[in-house]
């Protein structure tokens, strides 16, 4: 491009088609790096989200090995027991696990966002999580942790939704961490509880709302 405007200058500018073509040429360039960034970020976000659950994971076979079973807790206290229970200490830096990259929300000082209301996590009913063990068949079928997700009332809720609503990760008992689209659900969009549409997800505990239930 640069090679072809030095020719031109020296060869007495360019014409206005010419001029016209290139700034067409910037615009469309601009406009796909536009389109592209927000994809990226999506993407970035979904492989930290991942991240984290393998971490919750870690920390839960520590728990599970030393009481034979998973923490009792439901819902997002279930994950956050790893917290509550010692385990975890209250670090900032380590308390990042309970929340997903893809909303806007952190710890914050002393970890005082890690409750139920406040992470992004939730987990199954106190019979999933008894029912759910790593060593049970097919145990990378069973959902055991999942993005917590607000009840749609409207379209304005689909902005509360993480990853902007285009599906959610989640955590299995044999610590498979995964993605599914928000299309699996006849909803069109992530619905996890009773009223789910995407049957491994109907035991885990619903929120009505981004910060409690």
């Amino acid at each position: 491009m640069n090679a072809l405007v030095t020719k031109r200058r020296q060869q007495g500018g360019f014409t206005l088609i010419e001029l016209l073509v290139v700034m067409a040429i910037i615009a469309t360039l601009a406009g796909l790096g536009m389109v592209g960034i927000p994809a990226i970020i999506r993407q970035s976000h979904k492989t930290a989200a991942q991240d984290r659950l393998s971490s919750i994971y870690d920390l839960l076979m520590i728990y599970y090995t030393d009481h034979k079973k998973w923490p009792k807790e439901a819902g997002a206290n279930f994950p956050l027991a790893m917290l509550t229970s010692g385990i975890l200490d209250r670090d900032e830096k380590d308390c990042e696990i309970f929340f997903d990259p893809s909303m806007d929300f952190d710890p914050g000082p002393d970890c005082e966002n890690c409750t139920e209301d406040g992470i992004s996590w939730t987990g199954p009913s106190f019979e999933g999580a008894r029912f759910y063990t790593p060593s049970m068949r097919n145990a990378n079928k069973h959902v055991i942790v999942a993005n917590k997700v607000p009840v749609v009332q409207a379209d304005e809720d689909l902005d509360f939704l993480p990853h902007a609503a285009k599906g959610i990760v989640y955590l299995t008992a044999g610590g498979r961490t995964d993605w599914i689209e928000s299309g699996q659900w006849s909803e069109g969009y992530p619905v996890v509880g009773p009223d789910s549409s995407v049957e491994k997800f109907t035991h885990l505990v619903a929120y009505d709302t981004a910060g409690g239930h």
